[in-house]
């Protein structure tokens, strides 16, 4: 959801240039995203639908500019792996949604929905 919500902001504000990438640190590969997920992005004009999870590995350590994160855990795992601290982004709490019903994919979603407005504050947006 953070991917397809971030890329549909970055697209309304003229930035369709900017690459980014979902991955899980403990992401099942080529899963799609749970119905309750697409129905929600749906919801806000945003679709999901094609989206296939994949795993981050060590190797894009280097890659990618800043890391939004899900949770300090994982800011923390990532920084043990030598991704430099101030290229993560750490939000406010955003609970896992999944297995969760309709009303709890909203409440994820707004939340991320929420944090996005202080990720571009960080990115200068």
């Amino acid at each position: 959801m953070a991917e397809g919500i971030f890329r549909s902001e970055m697209q309304q504000r003229g930035f369709e240039n900017i690459m980014c990438q979902s991955a899980g640190l403990s992401a099942v590969e080529g899963q799609h995203p749970a119905e309750n997920a697409i129905a929600v992005c749906k919801e806000i004009g945003v679709d999901i639908s094609e989206h296939i999870t994949r795993r981050f590995t060590p190797d894009e350590i280097g890659v990618w500019d800043v890391y939004f994160t899900m949770s300090k855990t994982h800011a923390y795992i990532l920084a043990q792996s030598g991704v430099p601290a101030d290229r993560i982004f750490v939000p406010g709490y955003i609970e896992d949604p999944y297995g969760g019903d309709l009303e709890t994919y909203r409440r994820v979603r707004d939340k991320i929905r929420e944090e996005m407005t202080a990720f571009h504050q960080y990115l200068g947006f």
